[in-house]
């Protein structure tokens, strides 16, 4: 509990996580506090922090979690070896299936898990999860990762939405027609201002959305044009619901990577991850270069 307070910043973050009513866990950190005889947290602008008392019971904390954890896999009945995988829920719809398909036949149980990609390394970091697909971070010191593919940014629309005939079109040519971009990171918001120009009103929206596949969906039913990654958008492409405009500035794609403990890098369970890049690779990334990204691609951090 205390550990899930200080990846969450809030008590009211940490008590939903955990299923807990906020008293709850407001209580059990008041009792932690009084036993240990200190101040585990501040409460400021920043959110619930950990005080210098608090950061050294983390790394304790962290190092306990992780020796459970290779206790429990050391005894675990019949050799079943537990893998908490972790991923956004934006890239868990691509990766889920495919980790789950490839496990039968191996004496693995797989539990999958939502979060965001600071949220999973930092799951990582205390042990409560194996391994994780993020979009690419800087790693603190005790991860590693291997590359799983480079998705780029796309812009689809339905086939009986106009834009679709613009042999050459630029954002300005998207003014008379309401645009949906997946809200990935501070770079959205640039692809939200490319879209913006003075000739776009009220009636012609651009909405901003945490889950591509929305996006997607609002483009094949409703008239938007959506910015996604190309693996969100992918099924639709395929079964014709959307198409993809040829839209030359978007040069940007979204880096995927495995990443795991360095000390289970030799575990069968991330063997067998390690095995399903190829296939991961396949459903994340476009089969061919695409025409909006070009030599000055940039990947997003």
């Amino acid at each position: 509990m205390f550990l899930a307070v200080a990846r969450a910043g809030s008590f009211g973050r940490a008590a939903v996580e955990l299923q807990l009513a906020q008293p709850s866990v407001s209580a059990r950190m008041a009792a932690l506090e009084r036993k240990l005889g200190t101040r585990l947290f501040d409460r400021g602008p920043r959110g619930t922090v950990p005080t210098r008392a608090g950061e050294r019971l983390g790394d304790y904390a962290r190092r306990c979690l992780a020796l459970l954890a290779e206790t429990e896999a050391a005894v675990r009945a019949e050799g079943v070896e537990r893998l908490v995988v972790a991923a956004p829920a934006s890239i868990g719809m691509a990766v889920f299936p495919t980790v789950l398909a490839a496990m039968p036949g191996h004496v693995v149980d797989v539990v999958c898990q939502i979060e965001h990609s600071d949220e999973a390394v930092a799951a990582l970091l205390d042990g409560s999860t194996h391994a994780a697909y993020v979009l690419r971070r800087v790693l603190p010191a005790g991860l590693d990762s291997v590359a799983v593919a480079d998705s780029p940014v796309i812009a689809v629309a339905a086939p009986d939405n106009p834009v679709v005939d613009l042999a050459a079109p630029q954002p300005d040519d998207f003014a008379t027609t309401p645009v949906i971009v997946h809200n990935w990171s501070e770079q959205a918001k640039e692809i939200v201002a490319m879209f913006a120009g003075p000739q776009r009103g009220p009636d012609h929206p651009i909405r901003l959305v945490g889950t591509p596949d929305i996006a997607v969906d609002l483009a094949a039913s409703a008239g938007y044009v959506a910015v996604v990654p190309w693996y969100a958008a992918a099924r639709a492409l395929a079964e014709g619901r959307v198409r993809r405009l040829p839209l030359p500035d978007l040069g940007v794609v979204m880096p995927i990577r495995l990443v795991y403990r360095t000390e289970m890098a030799q575990r069968p369970a991330i063997q067998l991850l390690l095995e399903v890049n190829p296939e991961l690779h396949d459903r994340l990334a476009s089969a061919t270069e695409p025409p909006d990204v070009s030599a000055s691609a940039t990947n997003l951090d």
